[in-house]
Order: structure tokens, then C-alpha cells, then sequence
């Protein structure tokens, strides 16, 4: 019973991924059989990105827009980073920019902001207010302590986003100790300064958040801690990130930058954008395979048939039950000492994060390979 039992819980874990590569094999047979398939799914798209664009947003009104882009261009250095992008960002928008290193993400922003001007096209902006977070902490000020950052006047009183609040109790949200108040901000750790510079962008009464990647150097916990004032944020949110579950938590829409100037939007979240976008690559490849072997007769394959899993696949399907249900225990058992203070404290919060990395990579490892082997021995039987 309890086998049965690991065995549906694998399976229910990993079911969605599943579903999708079973998707991906239904368009790689039909990929095969019509070579055109690829031409014909990006037609669909893009029919279906300019009756978007065109007719999903008509009726809105001027107070409800933050942004009216506009046939955007902008090119540096004779590179293009932006070619003709389109869209309109409203009052509750929680946008991901995405994509390489050195695609426009951040280029993006500062033309928002009005830091850069258009090569081409334009870009109108609504009567709004701006909190913006850089990752260079331009808003910070290292000669300065961190109680004076909060209360320039004097004081221990901080306004947060018109609110009084008293600043050691606004700052031991974001982990701040009180005897941190009166340490200056140059002697504070990168990871440190992104606390306090994110804690000072959330005191600002604003309609709209811009921040240029949020999460870089900081731990899990305080990514936990601004997920959550993000999530309760009631305003739009524009982000550049490269961490793909904060993405997931805290966006309802993507812009892409695939590269060469091309820039795209999605709603769907990351992990499918990314998975969707590598079949696509994949189709490609069987594409072009198809087309130059459209002609050749296939070489007739003799398959053997196995009866029985090999001895490793069968010691496999014995031991892999226990090692994942051992490995589950000890992810709550370390989910558990990131909750406790004097737990991770103890064992240095870097110490736990990496040790939970470790764990649910394997965790994950070895829960594909034994529906791996499941799989073998359904067939089998």
C-alpha cells in the first residue's frame, strides 16, 4: 500500500509535465506528416497577437492606462534592441521583462522612465507616479546610516506609503535587526543593500513599480518577503528578472526579448513560455530533418523486444520508493529550519539554501527516473 501509494504521488507530481511532453509528441507525429505545420502555428500566432492587440483593448480608458507604446525602435551602436514593438500597460499589469543578457530588458526601462529617447515610434505616458529600484541602488546614499536613510528628519518615524510607522518595526519586516539602524549603508552587504533599498522603494505612495532585476543577492527568505509585498502591491508592477519561479509567482503577463530586436508578449507564465518555446526549437529540427529526407526510403529497423528490466532498471524500481520519500522528509525538515530563526542562524542561511538546492535536485532526479522505470515495467507487463 504505502508503494502504491509513493508511486500516485510521483506520478501526481510530475502529471503536468507529462501532459506536455505528451503534447509534444502528438505535434512531432503530426510535424511529420505535414512539414508545414511550423509555418502554419506562427500564422495562427500572429493573427492571434494582432486581433489582441487591436480589438482586446479597445474601450479603455485614459486613467486605466500607464503606458501607450507605439511602434517602438531603439538601436545603439548600430545594434538593434527593440524593432517595432506594440502594446499598452495598465493599472494592474504585473509584467516580467525576460530574455539574454544584453537583449534591451533594462533598455526597456529606461526608455519608460524617459532616461532614453526612441530611435522610432513613441512612447505615451499617463498623469502617474514612478517607484523605481536599479541594480546599481542609485537611491542609496553609502555615507549615510541606515535610520537616517528612513527618517532624513530626524526621528524614528517612517511613512510608509502614507502610513506612520515606527521605522525598527517597518525594518524587522525586511530582517533588519535594530542594531543595524545606526550602521552605515557602505559597510553593508550587496544582499543587505537590496533589503534596504526595496524596504525605502515600498514606503513611496506609487502607482507603478520598476524594478531592474529585485531578487540579485538576496537569500530565499527575503525573496519570500517581497513576493508578498509585491503580491498586496496595488499597483502595476514592470520587472526584469532571470529567476524563473519569482517570475511564475508574482507576473500575469511576459515581455520577450528573443534577440535581434524582436521583442514579444506572452500570458502565459515562464516555466511554459520556456518549455513551449524549446518544443518549438525541437519542431524545427524534426522540420528540417523531414524536408531533406522527405524522398529516402527508411531503412527497416529490427527492434528487439525486451521481456524483463535489466538488472539495474529492477534494483532501480526496488530501492528509488525509500531514497524519495527519505529525500522528500528531509525537504521539510529543511523548509522547516528556514522558518526558524535560530535554526538557520545556527547553520548559516547560505548553508541551508544551497543544502535545499542539493536536496530537490535530486529529489526531482530521482522522481523521473522512477516513473522512468514504471513506465519500462507497464510496458513490460
Amino acid at each position: 500500500k504505502e508503494e502504491e501509494w509513493l508511486r500516485r504521488g510521483v506520478k501526481a507530481r510530475l502529471t503536468r509535465n507529462q501532459g506536455r511532453k505528451a503534447r509534444v509528441f502528438e505535434l512531432r507525429e503530426k510535424a511529420k506528416k505535414d512539414p508545414t505545420l511550423i509555418r502554419k502555428m506562427q500564422i495562427d500566432l500572429e493573427r492571434e497577437k494582432k486581433s489582441f492587440n487591436r480589438d482586446g483593448e479597445k474601450g479603455i480608458s485614459k486613467k486605466k492606462m500607464l503606458f501607450d507604446i507605439e511602434n517602438l525602435y531603439y538601436s545603439i551602436a548600430g545594434k538593434d534592441l527593440i524593432n517595432g514593438f506594440t502594446t499598452r500597460i495598465l493599472q494592474r499589469d504585473r509584467i516580467a521583462i525576460v530574455g539574454h543578457n544584453g537583449s534591451g530588458k533594462s533598455t526597456l526601462l529606461k526608455l519608460l522612465l524617459g532616461r532614453l529617447k526612441p530611435s522610432k515610434g513613441r512612447i505615451d505616458q499617463g498623469d502617474f507616479a514612478i517607484g523605481y529600484f536599479d541594480q546599481h541602488r542609485e537611491m542609496l546614499d553609502d555615507n549615510k546610516r541606515i535610520l537616517e536613510t528612513f527618517c532624513p528628519d530626524g526621528g524614528d518615524i517612517v511613512d510608509v506609503q502614507g502610513k506612520n510607522m515606527h521605522v525598527f518595526a517597518y525594518l524587522k519586516s525586511f530582517l533588519f535587526p535594530e542594531e543595524y539602524m545606526l550602521k552605515k549603508i557602505g559597510v553593508l552587504s550587496g544582499g543587505e543593500k537590496n533589503r534596504v533599498a526595496i524596504a525605502l522603494l515600498l514606503t513611496k505612495k506609487v502607482d507603478c513599480l520598476i524594478l531592474d532585476e529585485p531578487t540579485n543577492d538576496l537569500d530565499i527568505q527575503t525573496i519570500n518577503i517581497l513576493e508578498e509585498k509585491l503580491i498586496n502591491f496595488p499597483g502595476a508592477l514592470l520587472f526584469v528578472s532571470h529567476d524563473r519561479y519569482f517570475v511564475d509567482k508574482i507576473a500575469t503577463k511576459l515581455i520577450v526579448f528573443k534577440g535581434k530586436g524582436e521583442v514579444e508578449e506572452s500570458f502565459q507564465n515562464y516555466s511554459e513560455y520556456l518549455e513551449i518555446e524549446k518544443n518549438i526549437d525541437e519542431l524545427y529540427e524534426m522540420q528540417k530533418t523531414v524536408e531533406v529526407n522527405l524522398h529516402v526510403e527508411p531503412k527497416p529497423i529490427k527492434e528487439k523486444k525486451k521481456t524483463k528490466l535489466s538488472y539495474k532498471d529492477q534494483r532501480d524500481l526496488e530501492r528509488l520508493p525509500d531514497l524519495i520519500e527519505a529525500l522528500e522528509a528531509k525537504i521539510d525538515e529543511i523548509n522547516a529550519c528556514l522558518y526558524n530563526a535560530e535554526c538557520y542562524e545556527k547553520k548559516g542561511l547560505i548553508n541551508v539554501t544551497d543544502e535545499l538546492k542539493k536536496v530537490e535536485a535530486e529529489y526531482e532526479e530521482m522522481s523521473e527516473r522512477y516513473l522512468e522505470v514504471l513506465e519500462m515495467e507497464e510496458e513490460l507487463s
